[in-house]
């Protein structure tokens, strides 16, 4: 069962950066601003997904091989038979740099759970 903190927002804790990780972008889709986020380290090694799983899977894969060569970007990906509009941004935290992903809503809402999962990122991998 969750542990709940009053006057925390956070609703799950773990000490597993993993499953944080994972929580934290569980939030992000659970406010039904974005379809899906991924999180994924320098070598293209997935750290967490939440959402629609064939979303992660079609656009973490392409965004996780532009990564090395741009910081921040806005694009369409085009999967299987489906279009996802995407934001990706690098971001640093004490484990070395990752590669986010907000994908479907307004660029708008992406832009805002990236900053959202930027702040729990530093939060969780400060903790390790």
């Amino acid at each position: 069962m969750p542990q709940l903190h009053p006057g925390n927002r956070r609703r799950r804790r773990t000490t597993e950066s993993s499953l944080a990780l994972h929580y934290q972008l569980v939030a992000c889709c659970d406010t039904g601003e974005v379809t899906a986020m991924a999180m994924a380290n320098d070598d293209g090694v997935p750290l967490a997904m939440a959402g629609e799983l064939g979303a992660c899977r079609d656009v973490a894969g392409k965004m996780i091989a532009v990564a090395p060569r741009i910081r921040e970007v806005e694009c369409t990906v085009l999967g299987d038979g489906a279009r996802w509009d995407v934001t990706m941004k690098k971001i640093a935290t004490e484990g070395g740099e990752v590669v986010v992903c907000a994908v479907g809503g307004s660029a708008e809402a992406r832009q805002r759970q990236i900053q959202r999962t930027t702040a729990g990122a530093q939060r969780i991998f400060a903790a390790r």
